[in-house]
């Protein structure tokens, strides 16, 4: 802990001195203030308590916010919707985050430049001044991380992760750790950053082209803190954007005084620490640093977040000490960092006349501090800015190079308990669960030998049952043989199969799965999967990452990814098959009813579901429908619902990794998996609420919505079966919807073609079961702002294409052409990743989608009434 642990006794009559032996930073700040401190925190929960009820938000600080009263769909979701108080301000925040809007922290409101017209009018005609000095706009304004700390402290453990998760994305600087304001001690927000996922290429792996992907808080890296000491004329957070933005590419990541409400004075941030990373993209040219880096940021002085400093200074390879002057107690307060392993800098605003007196006491730390000339940067009113921020960044290059201190986010916890600092990790659900959890990952080493051992009835077994159970649809190989004998020699073999899996055991992996999600409360059962999800995605991407290297360049990587990987979807699929197993026994009267050991198993599926978790419909590995068990657990979601289960179903298919996943998860705010490593396989359906004061509108009590393994997959490409496959993949999904979006990448047009062609098929045979679904076709990475004109020509030849190819289609399906709808996207990032964040076209434009998409449905719901579970059932899941 160096010169600032807490863990050493202290004893003196009066106040201790700098260079007491046997006392901390802590200690001295603390014998001095312990009252000032009490009196601090309740001041600053007067303030929290006063901006709790400007945001409405008083009834969030007890029950909390969840992510799903976010994710339902309102009337608002059709409404170009501008705050026009202060209490829609977290609304707003939350909205344009969960759609990966850059706007999303702007706090301004709607109705401020109709006012001030008004009043200007009003003045002329009372013959008042119409030019005043007025400072409404800024006390009726809040600032955007006020905002985000109400938010925060607002919202439940999910919500917060998601709220940062989404954050990253946009590469805003996230909360490391949160003010005390509701509580005595302030957070490190852990738990919160588990979620979060990044990639990039250091420049040890550029000439191989290899890259790096890991989970957040299990990265280790140096991390550069910078903090203030008393006032500053100049913005702290406005320099640390210039030094972390590309070159041409200006970002920012961390709130500064000249953004949009940036100067509103802070009524709770202050205390607040950010966080924010470089990773860099393997190009020596264009990085700025070759491996990540980490940069924290401290809102507001450190005499009065000593706290706050006292843990940067343990966790910092460096810190950076922003001033314009110093005082004799702040010098004294700088003296007790002696000792201390980290490298202290300062950057010297000479704004005043107190620099002369401010070099004397930099010159008695020197000494103390190991100080050298370069460890001094002096920013005066001639210094060039882009000049400064060059010297900033070779001293931080400078940092990285030697050697220096690296730590992960799970070490940064270690030490802020040590300083008696909250980890919002430590409650007792998320300890528990993460115990249960590991109990079942934590002797999981070799993916494939997992798979073979805790979960039997999947492989072979389960490969073989699906290609019976496909074969009794399809009589392809029955030759010479009778229809009914061939299909009872079928039958016989599908019961075998069953009696087989009915005969094994579960494995005690699967039955702590089973207790996790079964007997737990639903706090503890959420993380419970989280924490499954976590560690499984962690192994997952070890195990890719040797596979990549081992077999770089070769045809059977793509298989093998495929065959190993391991999530929590397989548990379900095996407590699926384990159902259908016991159904065909109970069915052939080889078990009892008062016998079955696994009836409940669909209530607990159906319960996922409503809590928001994505259930797998389709098994991508064996391309087969476990129709029983999805039966029986949409029959037990719709008696859970109490028969309110009013329906529509949405779909997306296109090519495999043209962003299907990131469109529904933009649109919608979903948490489908797009970076762990593994692209969706089979395809997977969630249930979106629909508001009540909605549903009338909008016709339906849910949106299905439904996201599907890519076609022309690399793995399945040298199958003889593979188009085949897809072909059955689009009239499923197809089939299934009552909107379909077909996404593709502009930039391939064989494979548009390819996928035009297999869609327009799978439309036409709708014809033969009754379905008319909407089709909508998402083109993504119109780069060109004039894209829409200048693709008019590409655009009528791709119409003229589809319209030949759906003649072509009807003749071969004696069936008629369907009218389509196209819509043009534009690419994900604005930038080069790994720095860049979401381009504002793209949330833009899939935001558009979805407000036509619910225009759409209300107005369907007009002419054509919606289906509940039963119906969905009766027309879509019984075999034909």
């Amino acid at each position: 802990m160096g010169a600032l642990g807490p863990g050493r006794s202290c004893r003196w009559s009066s106040s201790p001195k700098p260079g007491d032996s046997q006392c901390s930073l802590w200690e001295y700040l603390t014998s001095e203030s312990h009252e000032n401190l009490i009196f601090f925190f309740t001041e600053k929960n007067k303030a929290f308590q006063g901006l709790l009820s400007k945001l409405n938000l008083q009834e969030y600080q007890s029950t909390k916010l969840r992510l799903q009263d976010v994710l339902e769909i309102g009337s608002e979701s059709t409404e170009n919707w501008t705050p026009q108080m202060l209490g829609d301000l977290p609304w707003h925040f939350l909205r344009k985050l969960m759609a990966l809007n850059g706007t999303a922290r702007n706090t301004s409101l709607g109705h401020r430049a109709c006012d001030d017209e008004g009043s200007s009018e009003e003045a002329q005609i009372a013959g008042e001044d119409v030019f005043t000095f007025n400072d409404t706009d800024i006390r009726e304004s809040l600032h955007p991380l006020d905002v985000l700390c109400a938010v925060l402290l607002c919202s439940d453990s999910f919500l917060q992760q998601e709220i940062l998760s989404r954050m990253s994305m946009c590469q805003f600087a996230l909360p490391l750790l949160l003010p005390a304001l509701d509580i005595p001690k302030c957070t490190l927000m852990l738990w919160a950053m588990r979620d979060i996922v990044r990639k990039w290429r250091p420049h040890s792996l550029a000439e191989s082209r290899g890259f790096r992907e890991e989970s957040l808080v299990l990265t280790s890296m140096p991390t550069i803190s910078f903090v203030q000491l008393g006032s500053c004329s100049f913005s702290k957070s406005k320099l640390l954007n210039d030094v972390l933005s590309p070159s041409q590419q200006h970002h920012d990541f961390f709130i500064h005084r000249d953004m949009e409400s940036g100067n509103v004075p802070r009524e709770i941030a202050d205390g607040l620490v950010e966080i924010s990373w470089y990773f860099p993209g393997g190009r020596e040219n264009l990085d700025l640093f070759p491996e990540p880096v980490a940069v924290t940021n401290l809102r507001g002085d450190i005499e009065s977040h000593w706290l706050q400093f006292s843990f940067l200074t343990v966790v910092s390879s460096a810190v950076f000490i922003v001033t314009e002057s110093m005082s004799e107690r702040q010098y004294t307060l700088l003296s007790f960092l002696q000792g201390s392993a980290t490298k202290y800098y300062f950057i010297l605003n000479c704004k005043n006349g107190n620099s002369k007196e401010t070099l004397e006491f930099l010159n008695k730390l020197a000494p103390v501090l190991n100080l050298s000339k370069s460890q001094l940067l002096v920013k005066d009113s001639n210094t060039n800015n882009a000049g400064f921020v060059q010297k900033l960044k070779s001293a931080i290059k400078s940092i990285t190079s030697s050697t220096p201190k690296r730590m992960n986010l799970e070490a940064m916890a270690v030490t802020a308990r040590e300083l008696g600092i909250q980890v919002d990790e430590d409650r007792k659900e998320c300890q528990s669960a993460s115990k249960r959890a590991r109990e079942i990952t934590v002797e999981i080493k070799d993916l494939a030998k997992c798979k073979r051992e805790m979960l039997r009835l999947q492989g072979d077994l389960w490969e073989k049952l699906a290609k019976v159970e496909k074969e009794l649809c399809r009589m392809r190989k029955q030759g010479e043989t009778a229809t009914e004998d061939y299909k009872c020699q079928l039958r016989e073999k599908q019961l075998d199969l069953r009696r087989q899996q009915n005969q094994c055991d579960l494995t005690d992996g699967l039955i702590k799965f089973i207790n996790g999600i079964g007997q737990l409360p639903s706090m503890e059962k959420h993380y419970f999967l989280k924490w499954m999800k976590f560690s499984l995605d962690h192994i997952a991407r070890e195990n890719l990452f040797k596979l990549r290297d081992r077999y770089k360049g070769k045809t059977m990587l793509d298989k093998l990814i495929s065959t190993t990987s391991l999530g929590t979807e397989h548990f379900m699929r095996e407590l699926g098959q384990f159902y259908e197993a016991e159904c065909s026994m109970v069915k052939e009267a080889d078990k009892a009813e008062c016998q079955r050991q696994f009836i409940h198993l669909p209530g607990i599926a159906a319960d996922l579901m409503l809590e928001g978790f994505p259930m797998e419909l389709l098994d991508g590995d064996s391309s087969n429908i476990p129709l029983q068990w999805v039966t029986d657990v949409l029959t037990e979601l719709h008696a859970k619902l109490g028969g309110r289960s009013r329906m529509l179903v949405l779909t997306v298919l296109g090519v495999q990794s043209t962003g299907k996943s990131t469109l529904l998860n933009t649109m919608f705010g979903l948490q489908l998996a797009v970076s762990n490593g593994r692209c969706t396989r089979g395809a997977f359906m969630m249930l979106i609420k629909v508001a009540e004061n909605f549903q009338q509108d909008l016709g339906c009590d849910f949106i299905l919505v439904i996201d599907t393994e890519g076609l022309k997959a690399p793995e399945l490409a040298l199958l003889e079966d593979s188009y085949q496959h897809d072909n059955e993949l689009a009239t499923l999904v197809i089939g299934l919807s009552d909107i379909a979006i077909i996404n593709m990448a502009m930039e391939n047009a064989t494979e548009m073609k390819d996928v035009l062609q297999i869609v327009v098929h799978a439309f036409l045979r709708m014809e033969e079961i009754g379905q008319k679904p909407n089709c909508q076709f998402v083109h993504q990475n119109v780069s060109d702002v004039s894209a829409h004109d200048q693709n008019m020509r590409d655009r009528k030849h791709l119409l003229e294409q589809l319209n030949e190819m759906t003649k072509a289609a009807a003749r071969i399906e004696k069936q008629c052409k369907k009218k389509k709808h196209n819509w043009y996207i534009p690419g994900l990032w604005h930038g080069v990743p790994p720095m860049a964040p979401v381009n504002m076209g793209y949330s833009e434009s899939v935001c558009e989608l979805k407000k036509y998409l619910i225009d759409f449905i209300k107005k369907r719901s007009r002419d054509r009434a919606p289906k509940d579970i039963p119906q969905f059932q009766l027309e879509v899941l019984t075999p034909r």
